[in-house]
């Protein structure tokens, strides 16, 4: 590994074209000063920022006129597109951009600044927002328009709130805003608090396989219609862009929709000026009663249950056994020759089953603070990934996370107690139906 891919600084009308970039500490792409007019287009970004600054592409300084169009961003770290408090403007579209965040649950595209673009990506199976915006330094006129989302933990677009100013605000933001009650909020809010749209009702009535939908919103917005898929409560990842409806100067919307019974759809509304909103709440398409119906009469005869079907048996499950434990040192972070042993048994595995995917949790004995144990953890769970990287396993099939010493194998406090506490486990997760068993083996256990 090398620290960085390419570094632009005081660059002009830079381009960067047809690269492989990958396996970095740091970014795989990060600006300084100034990349101004700077295109990136048709590269390969794979597994960047695993040690270090762990977005894919960092702008920052002066990148206006800046396109970012038609690559490839997967296993990065954090985001795929990080833009760090940049002057001017740019532009994000038709990138392919998922199974990022593989260490910090971060947007994968996270803007700061104003009058941006984010168009026409493919964004997917993030460990927080689509695209989320700060709110400070202040940030609006941010255009997120015809992209596709699906698998997110967080919204499609989220606008960040000054209240919330936590560090995890700055990398993923805050969640669904209230609807704005004060101008005041144009100030505190990214985009200018722009509304989302509110539908009119929950349920619309489906009749010959169409809907009419209304709602409200900002007086002339363009709002755009989505299908939802996977959907998380209220909220889901706009999964299918369907069609776009204009808001009159009251901010009514009217709109007809092919959709059948059953379809949930979403909404986000842009302002020329102020720029996207959030996703509204979700809509469902239901059934229109062609009339009153006839009620059934009540009967005396006794109702035959109807035969039982037989029963269908299981399928035969497959199952696999796989280590799922290595052990460290104390203090230490280094994979002995024991580990490596356990480890290539794990290698065999994901070899055999590609669509296995792993994440790798670190932890600690309780003998020092909490914060340098979590350091500790994520540390013993990056040499494992990177292990692993060294053998051949996609980035993207593998996520870390660090517990320190908040869970702990056992409350004792003998050295076998701790020497079992110092550990990275592997956690899988199947697709296919596949029964794992977990063979907890202590074949490199590091007494002190």
């Amino acid at each position: 590994m090398s620290a960085l891919g390419v570094v632009v600084f005081n660059g002009i009308d830079t381009v960067i074209r047809r690269n492989r970039i990958e396996f970095h500490e740091g970014s795989g792409i990060i600006t300084g000063a100034q990349a101004m007019g700077m295109e990136v287009t048709e590269n390969t970004m794979r597994a960047n920022g695993v040690a270090g600054i762990p977005d894919g592409i960092r702008l920052d300084g002066n990148i206006d006129g800046a396109e970012i169009y038609g690559n490839l961003m997967s296993g990065t770290d954090g985001s795929g597109v990080f833009m760090f408090a940049p002057a001017g403007t740019a532009q994000n579209y038709q990138n392919d951009i998922r199974f990022n965040g593989r260490r910090f649950r971060r947007a994968a595209i996270y803007l700061m600044g104003n009058g941006h673009e984010v168009t026409d990506n493919v964004i997917q199976h993030q460990p927080g927002p689509g695209v989320a915006i700060a709110s400070y330094p202040r940030s609006e006129g941010n255009i997120i328009r015809g992209n596709t989302f699906a698998a997110l933990d967080g919204l499609s677009v989220d606008l960040g709130f000054n209240d919330e100013s936590g560090i995890q605000d700055f990398q993923r933001t805050d969640g669904p805003n209230p609807p704005r009650n004060s101008s005041m909020r144009r100030r505190d809010t990214a985009n200018g608090a722009i509304n989302a749209p509110e539908f009119d009702d929950y349920v619309f009535a489906v009749s010959s396989g169409q809907a009419t939908l209304s709602g409200i919103a900002d007086p002339g917005t363009a709002i755009d219609i989505y299908k939802v898929v996977d959907r998380k409560g209220y909220y889901g990842a706009l999964n299918e862009y369907v069609t776009t409806v204009s808001a009159d100067e009251t901010g009514g919307f009217s709109v007809s929709v092919d959709a059948p019974e059953g379809t949930l759809l979403s909404a986000i509304a842009t302002d020329d000026v102020y720029g996207t909103s959030e996703p509204s709440a979700i809509t469902a398409m239901g059934t229109l009663s062609d009339g009153p119906t006839t009620p059934t009469l009540p009967s005396c005869e006794i109702a035959q249950d109807p035969p039982e079907p037989a029963p269908e048996l299981p399928p035969e499950p497959l199952i696999l056994r796989v280590p799922r434990t290595i052990h460290f040192a104390l203090d230490k972070s280094t994979i002995s020759t024991e580990s490596a042993a356990i480890m290539d048994e794990i290698i065999t595995v994901l070899n055999e089953y590609p669509f296995i995917t792993v994440e790798l949790e670190g932890h600690t004995d309780p003998r020092a603070s909490n914060a340098y144990n979590q350091a500790l953890g994520e540390r013993r769970a990056l040499a494992a990934r990177n292990y692993l990287l060294q053998q051949g396993i996609a980035p993207e099939r593998m996520r870390i996370r660090s517990f320190g010493e908040t869970q702990r194998v056992s409350s004792g406090t003998g050295r076998i107690d701790y020497a079992r506490d110092r550990r990275t486990e592997f956690i899988f997760t199947d697709t296919r139906g596949l029964d794992i068993i977990y063979e907890n083996l202590e074949t490199d256990l590091q007494l002190e």
